[in-house]
């Protein structure tokens, strides 16, 4: 029982210090000064736990995975309902519309 009231009690007081060290943006490293201005990232983003960014850079991180996830990658063209996601051989970062995913695809074999 000791050690596990030690051992909560460490990643507590861990926890704790995370949060007040982490007064500054992880992107751009800004001193973040009024608690509504702190974000945490999306989870789907794949950022560092315990990660803090400014309402800017929360704003532009937001837009790119928006536009990452409902706009094709290389036309730029409003995803519908089906989305291709590129081989990734291609090396392409986002998802497909039909056209651009069968150009690739043909001119690739």
């Amino acid at each position: 029982m000791e050690k596990t009231k030690e051992f909560i009690l460490k990643k507590q007081d861990e926890k704790r210090r995370l949060e007040e060290a982490s007064q500054e943006c992880t992107i751009c490293k800004k001193e973040i000064i009024l608690e509504i201005d702190k974000n945490k990232p999306r989870l789907q983003w794949n950022m560092e736990s315990g990660s803090t960014l400014c309402k800017n850079c929360y704003d532009s991180k937001e837009a790119d995975y928006d536009k990452k996830l409902n706009f094709c990658a290389i036309c730029n063209k409003k995803m519908g309902f089906i989305r291709y996601n590129p081989k990734p051989k291609w090396e392409i970062e986002g998802q497909l519309c039909r056209e651009c995913w069968d150009k690739n695809n043909q001119s690739r074999k």
